[in-house]
């Protein structure tokens, strides 16, 4: 590893594919790493009351006192920071002619507000990003400032003593909005990042992004055989109402080509439909509340489930290849028009529809949330937080850190064209989030009734485009009112304005305005811990042992019975051990 202030670049054309923004995407499409997706809306109360601050560097109440509040202060003199951060290919290539990553909109935005320039020590993609960073972890030698982009890095450099405690400089220096963010979240994202009571890095948050699982059903498949699972209208149906659904396509074979029913890739996360309308989870380590902890796919819930898959398998209703399709297979499947039904977020329209709208133009779909038989849409927070931005130990500015954060992630979210031009420009024409000095989103928890709400507003023409809050919800939202100009001829033109008003109005109809319509959300907070050294040597084992029983199970080469086999096995071969390890390692946290 090169030392000191030379560079550790690495060649664009080795560069990786697409970091993406929206981790619950799991496909490249429209909402990856634009600039607007790290762009949280709020009302106008919180704007006019944020930019104010900003404006006049409001005022903070300390010890019984008003001093001048220091979060958006810029320095006097150039401070140059040396940083770590990531650099895929598509990053890279949405950069202006002529620009850099330590020299692009945003770059120039942060000097502008806070005279700070920066320095790339370490520019790389993925998992060659995730080696240089463990490298200088090992030498000690690390960047005055970086993104950390796994949270057992994070362990690792706290524990080898090499960050600065932050809790001083963001009790100082966070702005209020930057703390509502977090604590919309309840904490959980601040607790993830405070060791010893002390925190060591600034989270970047995630607003359940793939929560919940939506059945998305052909609408003009099921209006062709005159059938309506939702009766009341609700946008929330049972598994047993989806399977009357497949059964109907299979029998009647609506698409033609031999249609299958339910098709699942060969993930058993694609099982996590079903383990929630049996009142389970799938994958998730759960905290019991009496400092016990349980492995969630142990569950009755998930027997039961694997049980129905079985039965729907041997009725003909489940994909027969089930096991051995990939997620792209089963892509292909319903662009290929033989598959009707699908499981996925509401953004799926952006990126994996617009495929099924390209190829077959009558497609259309609905969305729903899937209820067990108390009513209730089982939920798991995802995991609040992804990536880390840190700073050295014995670096004399810790506090810019929590000023470069209010500025991208507070400041930046009222600006408009008109106030920041560059940067707004950059953002409409696909300039990357991650060009960012750090790289990470910093989003309320409620950025997707925003998206709802505002893109409805617009919809019901109560709200123009050019006055929603983000950029990314003034261009959506304008784009879809060209669509629906003429919604029943799309072309090349008009297809993203379909994905936007089926994600945004369909697929959001169901996640917030149905389930809260509803009220019927039952929100459980999984754990999200480090990988500990019982998980790191036997978990990949155990995870194999599992989702061959899963397949077994369901295609009948095992009777359902072997369930609590499963269940021994994977206790005895080591994940009593990963479970006590963990049970001691939150009771010490």
């Amino acid at each position: 590893m090169l030392k000191g202030k030379a560079k550790r670049l690495i060649s664009c054309a080795v560069l990786s594919t697409t970091v993406l923004a929206m981790t619950a995407c799991g496909s490249t499409g429209t909402d990856t790493n634009t600039a607007a997706g790290n762009q949280a809306a709020q009302d106008n109360t919180q704007s006019t009351n944020t930019q104010a601050a900003v404006d006049a560097q409001g005022s903070a109440s300390a010890t019984g006192g008003e001093v001048a509040f220091k979060g958006f202060e810029p320095y006097e003199e150039e401070l140059n920071i040396h940083i770590g951060r990531l650099a895929s290919q598509h990053t890279v290539s949405t950069l202006l002619p002529g620009d850099t990553l330590e020299d692009n909109p945003y770059t120039r935005y942060v000097k502008e507000k806070l005279n700070i320039t920066f320095t790339d020590e370490i520019e790389a993609a993925d998992e060659d990003y995730k080696n240089h960073i463990a490298l200088a972890t090992s030498s000690g030698d690390i960047p005055e400032m970086f993104t950390v982009t796994n949270y057992d890095t994070l362990v690792d450099l706290v524990e080898s003593d090499l960050l600065c405690d932050l809790t001083d400089v963001f009790n100082e220096y966070a702005s209020d909005y930057i703390r509502e963010i977090y604590d919309s979240f309840d904490g959980r994202g601040l607790d993830m990042v405070t060791f010893d009571g002390k925190l060591m890095a600034l989270p970047g948050t995630n607003a359940d992004n793939g929560v919940p699982t939506l059945c998305w059903i052909r609408k003009d498949w099921m209006d062709k055989l005159g059938i309506n699972p939702d009766e009341d209208g609700d946008l929330c149906v049972t598994y047993e109402e989806i399977a009357d659904v497949a059964r109907a396509f299979v029998d009647k074979d609506v698409s033609g080509k031999g249609t299958i029913g339910i098709a699942m890739s060969d993930g058993i996360g694609d099982a996590e439909w079903i383990a929630n309308a049996n009142g389970g989870f799938v994958g998730k380590w759960l905290d019991n509340g009496d400092g016990t902890i349980t492995w969630s796919t142990l569950s009755d819930a998930n027997k039961k489930s694997w049980e129905i898959l079985h039965q729907w398998f041997e009725e003909g209703i489940l994909d027969p290849q089930f096991g051995t399709r990939t997620y792209e297979d089963v892509t292909a499947l319903l662009i290929d028009n033989k598959c009707g039904i699908a499981f996925g977020a509401w953004h799926m329209p952006d990126w994996r529809f617009s495929h099924v709208k390209d190829a077959n133009p009558e497609a259309e779909y609905i969305a729903y949330t899937i209820k067990d038989s108390t009513g209730k849409v089982n939920l798991a927070h995802e995991n609040p937080t992804n990536n880390f931005i840190v700073v050295r130990k014995d670096y004399p500015h810790p506090e810019a850190a929590v000023k470069i954060q209010n500025v991208l992630f507070d400041e930046l979210v009222h600006e408009t064209l008109d106030t920041a031009p560059e940067v707004m420009s950059f953002v409409q024409n696909g300039g990357d989030n991650f060009t960012k000095p750090v790289q990470i989103e910093c989003l309320p928890s409620t950025t997707k009734d925003v998206y709802y709400n505002e893109h409805q507003a617009v919809l019901k023409g109560e709200l123009l485009p050019e006055n929603t809050s983000t950029a990314e919800n003034k261009n959506s939202s304008s784009i879809m009112l060209e669509y629906l100009k003429d919604p029943e001829h799309v072309t090349e033109e008009t297809r993203t304005g379909w994905s936007f008003y089926n994600s945004r109005i369909v697929g959001l109809g169901a996640a917030i305005g149905g389930l809260n319509a509803n009220g019927n959300a039952n929100w459980v907070s999984p754990l999200y811990p480090p990988t500990l050294e019982a998980m790191e040597q036997k978990k990949a084992a155990l995870d194999t042992l599992e989702l061959k029983a899963y397949i077994q199970i369901v295609t009948g080469e095992q009777p359902i019975e072997y369930f609590e086999q499963y269940k021994a096995d994977w206790m005895s071969y080591g994940g009593a051990d990963i479970i006590a390890e963990m049970e001691d390692y939150y009771a010490n946290k």
